[in-house]
């Protein structure tokens, strides 16, 4: 069973020389999914950080590529894989399962439980990609500290840890969770409309049967309609009319990551130790506009915290 190793612990470990030598000789290969922007920041924080060599290589998006990629990976008899994308780490996964001895770090799956990317190895451990409900449920009650009943809609097959954590942070928090699971994106309107008088805020998981573009966008507008305090996960959901979104610091996870690698590397802690960690750091996305059209009006603090704030012009 994976472990949630404290972020004071990568902390610690960030603060320690990158120069102990590594055991394995071969370099450090970053694996990409394909060419989205989003990997460059942690891909260059990550190099930054790890004092050793390392070389890049990219599946294009076509996980067809995948024999010639990690033909040439192998090749190299690399000390460590950091895999950026499901594809990626879903490949890495597959091709490691006779390599026992070669870690593959993960980072920026979304809902990694999807690919089980750590079940029946030993060899793979990870960040995740979402942000833990204790944060949302903090800055929710920043907005408004009258919230009592939280909504949370998901599928319980994909998103049933995640839903755990949330409910021990509503106990933490003195709120109600209130929930309402689906099996087909489908059912999300539905399962709205049968919680949505009893609550005063919605969470939205980054679980990909409600997380779909059809389901955010209707989310917007009945969150205005209803006047919800409602929590998303991207920038882009805030820009468009979701009251607040907080996202992973995504430069971080590369600094993160290299403090990771340099743990496994020189025998201080084995995958299995590490398991997969939230990330550490985020950022909070705020629109005034949909806060004003609720009949919200965030404190000067909260304005403040965020790291990028949609106001009326």
């Amino acid at each position: 069973m994976n472990r949630i190793i404290p972020a004071i612990l990568i902390w610690s470990l960030l603060a320690l020389s990158a120069t102990v030598a590594c055991a394995a000789s071969g370099p450090v290969v970053i694996l990409l999914s394909d060419d989205e922007t989003a990997y460059s920041l942690p891909v260059a924080t990550f190099r930054a950080e790890f004092e050793g060599p390392v070389q890049i290589f990219n599946l294009e998006g076509d996980v067809d590529r995948a024999e010639k990629v990690m033909g040439e990976i192998l090749a190299l008899d690399p000390s460590l894989l950091f895999t950026l994308g499901a594809k990626a780490s879903y490949v890495a996964k597959i091709w490691t399962r006779d390599r026992p001895e070669l870690p593959v770090l993960f980072a920026m799956v979304l809902n990694w439980q999807r690919y089980r990317l750590t079940e029946g190895q030993e060899n793979v451990f990870g960040i995740d990609s979402g942000v833990e409900p204790g944060v949302q449920f903090a800055h929710m009650l920043m907005l408004s500290p009258a919230i009592k009943r939280i909504g949370v809609i998901y599928n319980a097959d994909l998103s049933k840890e995640t839903v755990v954590q949330a409910r021990a942070a509503a106990q933490v928090f003195g709120v109600d969770l209130v929930e309402q699971t689906v099996s087909r994106s489908s059912d999300l309107q539905r399962a709205y409309q049968e919680i949505s008088g009893r609550i005063d805020g919605l969470l939205i998981l980054a679980d990909p049967v409600v997380y779909t573009l059809e389901n955010v966008a209707w989310l917007q507008s009945r969150c205005m309609r209803d006047q919800l305090i409602c929590v998303g996960q991207s920038e882009n959901v805030a820009k468009t009319g979701i009251l607040m979104a907080i996202d992973p610091d995504v430069p971080n996870i590369g600094a993160q990551a290299a403090a990771m690698a340099r743990s496994v590397l020189t025998g201080r802690q084995k995958p299995t130790d590490v398991g997969v960690m939230p990330p550490l750091g985020t950022r909070l996305y705020l629109n005034l506009r949909t806060a004003h059209k609720i009949g919200l009006q965030p404190s000067r603090a909260a304005i403040n915290l965020a790291s990028e704030v949609f106001d009326e012009q």
